[in-house]
Parts: C-alpha cells; sequence; structure tokens
C-alpha cells in the first residue's frame, strides 16, 4: 500500500532554471525513506511541496496526511514546553483540553512529561527536537517529512536522536521521509535511499538498505552513493 504517489513533479521558483523535472516515486507504508544529494539539488524543495509549504507545481501528488518538521526546533521561548506543543491546536482552533491531555500522554511516553512546564532555555539541544517531534506527532499524520532536522546537533547528541526517532517511528506505525547531507545517517535511519542525481531532478537513484547490514555492505554502499553525489557534482558547499 503507498503512502505516497509522486507523478511527473515539475517546479521551479520564479525567474529561475527548473528545480525538479517530471519526477515520479512513491512511499509505501512503514516505509522510511532518506533523500540525500548536495546543497540545491532539490531534496529539501520536495518536502516543502510535499508539506503543502511551495503549492505552485506541475504533476500528481497522492498523499495521506502529513506532518513536517523543519531543521531549527523553532520552539517560542516565552511559551512552556507543553504550550509549544499545544500551539498548533490554538492555531487551528481545535479542542485544546482533549489535545492537551494527548500532549501529557506522548511526553510521558518518551520520559519528557517532567519537563512540561520548563522553558526552552532550560533544555539541551538534543532534547528540544525531541520535543519538535512530538509537537510533529500531535497532527496523528502518517507520514512524517523531516528536513535535517539533526543536522545542527553533535556527534553524540545526533546519534542517541537517531536511535530515539527509529523507536518512536515503530512504536508510533509512521512511514518517514528524511532529508541528510549525511549518507551515514541515511543508512542507520532508511529502508529505501534515494540520492539525488543531475539538476534538473528528473530521477533518483534509489539503494535498499539489507535489515542487518555488515560493516563491509556498508562501506560499499557509502562509496557508492558518495561517488554519484560528487559525480554530480554536488558538493555540501556550507
Amino acid at each position: 500500500m503507498n503512502m505516497l504517489e509522486v507523478k511527473n513533479l515539475t517546479f521551479k521558483y520564479d525567474n529561475h532554471n527548473y528545480i525538479l523535472n517530471n519526477l515520479s516515486f512513491n512511499i509505501q507504508k512503514n516505509e522510511l525513506i532518506s533523500i540525500v544529494g548536495g546543497s540545491g539539488c532539490g531534496k529539501s524543495t520536495i518536502i516543502k511541496i510535499l508539506a503543502g509549504i511551495e503549492k505552485d507545481f506541475n504533476g500528481i501528488v497522492q498523499l495521506k496526511s502529513t506532518s513536517y518538521m523543519p531543521q531549527s526546533d523553532t520552539l517560542l521561548p516565552w511559551r512552556t514546553i507543553l504550550e509549544n506543543i499545544l500551539l498548533p491546536i490554538e492555531i487551528k482552533k481545535g479542542d485544546k483540553k482533549k489535545e492537551s491531555e494527548k500532549a501529557k500522554s506522548l511526553l510521558k511516553r518518551f520520559n519528557l512529561l517532567e519537563y512540561s512546564n520548563n522553558y526552552p532555555k532550560e533544555l539541551s539541544g538534543g532534547m528540544k527536537q525531541r520535543i519538535s517531534l512530538i509537537r510533529t506527532l500531535m497532527s496523528d499524520s502518517d507520514l512524517l517529512l523531516l528536513d535535517e532536522p539533526f543536522s545542527a546537533l553533535d556527534a553524540i547528541t545526533r546519534e542517541d536522536l537517531q536511535n530515539w526517532l527509529l523507536n518512536t517511528v515503530s512504536i508510533l506505525n509512521k512511514s518517514m521521509i528524511f532529508i541528510t547531507h549525511d549518507i551515514d545517517e541515511a543508512i542507520f535511519l532508511s529502508h529505501r535511499i534515494f540520492v539525488c542525481q543531475k539538476k534538473p531532478l528528473s530521477k533518483f537513484k534509489e539503494f535498499f538498505v539489507p535489515k542487518n547490514i555488515t560493516l563491509e555492505e556498508k562501506l560499499k554502499l557509502r562509496k557508492e552513493i558518495l561517488s554519484i553525489i560528487k559525480g554530480e557534482d554536488f558538493y555540501e558547499k556550507n
């Protein structure tokens, strides 16, 4: 069963060349996908289209409900953790009392309930990203769209959050598209990896990640993916 079906997706920004040109792909239920490629290859644009942020595109996008999490935690410093989680509910004028209980349940499930009344400045970077993901999960969406959420974290915190994310999507039975520059992160988190090829982006080079991947298989896969990115001159510029 496909959670997402994209056919002939074409997009360009005003007065610029095409970024996406007749791109097609699909995501199945409970599938974890990473999209990798250098800066400017179109991966974040895809996420923004799927999240409904960019609307002026051509092609067909058939998808279930989605939740989008950007790179930064976007927590408001003057609101408590619980208030930050409930902000989207307030904006939509939803049932705040009901959703508050749901938020507390998620915080409790992930051992964060004791921080409900804390403010963002009192939390570490890793904890703030956990809170941001919990806020993303509040929508009950089937497909999570995560745009480099761990890129600003140190290596130890990042590894901890990668494990936490895998456990979370498994427990909550979610599908995921994860944007990253980090090939090792993509291998660790994914069932399939989509590598951006050429510009404008018209197709991905797809790689399946073995369930119990060996070190030798991982090194070989990493080398193949890196060669594609380097071959298309998609070096990270930052």
